[in-house]
């Protein structure tokens, strides 16, 4: 199944993997009003995916995403207000562009390369696995136009060390997918990040989509949560996956020496 999103995002379903690519590989991908839409677009898509177990976010071309391109954003000025207007859940467009990965319930696997800029590093940081090129160039270079990172990082940088991000905000330094690595940026390093992307969105695919989702769950609420809480969640989650259908299958799939089925 093949989606394209104002020609700027496509979206390839196959074998429960959801492959979305930026493609404006001549400006680095950089994001333009048609890009933030076909974004946001395949974000609303995602989760209408019958089957969907894991999703792969790329850039087609030298790099994965420059950021903004501010001359093309400033092109319909009139537009700029609605980027910062909050929705119903308090969340604004650009905020969405990285916190909408989210909301498609499964995990999301970005491949970085190339130039991994201000937005999109923002956007990439919304991913919950990100994995590098040794020679990308990251960096948050919204202090170069006299403002402040406010794509989500807030919310998608929490598990980050927070001088890490800070130094990178109010300094403007480019780092190296191995430094950026080395900092905690990313998870791993990779000299074909896509290849590897596709290989671990498709392992994930072919684990049982239960066991996955409680996994996630229990990282995403456990930083919030007391020492004994975050205990009582662990044995709660397990709880609801032994002697599911999912969990017996996984098992019969060791004992039988096959490929587990899950439906």
């Amino acid at each position: 199944m093949h989606h394209i999103f104002n020609e700027r995002v496509t979206l390839t379903f196959a074998d429960h993997v959801a492959d979305v690519m930026l493609s404006r590989p001549d400006h680095h991908n950089g994001l333009d009003w048609a890009m933030i839409d076909g974004l946001l677009a395949a974000q609303q898509h995602l989760p209408q995916l019958a089957g969907l177990r894991a999703v792969v976010l790329s850039g087609d071309g030298d790099s994965f995403c420059a950021g903004l391109d501010m001359a093309s954003i400033m092109s319909e000025a009139e537009r700029l207000p609605t980027l910062l207007a909050p929705d119903n859940a308090g969340i604004n467009p650009v905020q969405r562009l990285a916190l909408g990965w989210r909301e498609a319930g499964v995990p999301v696997v970005a491949a970085l390369h190339g130039h991994v800029y201000g937005g999109g590093l923002q956007i990439a940081l919304g991913a919950d696995i990100r994995i590098l090129h040794p020679h990308a160039r990251l960096g948050l270079l919204e202090i170069d136009w006299g403002i402040i990172p406010d794509m989500a990082i807030s919310v998608t940088g929490m598990g980050l060390r927070q001088d890490v991000l800070q130094e990178l905000a109010i300094s403007g330094r480019k780092v190296s997918g191995e430094e950026a690595y080395q900092l905690g940026l990313g998870s791993r390093l990779s000299d074909v990040p896509q290849e590897a992307a596709r290989e671990t969105a498709a392992l994930i695919a072919s684990r049982s989509p239960r066991a996955v989702a409680a996994a996630r769950e229990l990282f995403a609420r456990a930083p919030d949560l007391a020492h004994g809480e975050r205990l009582a969640l662990e044995a709660h989650l397990q709880q609801q996956l032994l002697a599911g259908a999912e969990h017996r299958e996984a098992v019969s799939a060791r004992m039988e020496r096959r490929a587990p089925r899950f439906d």
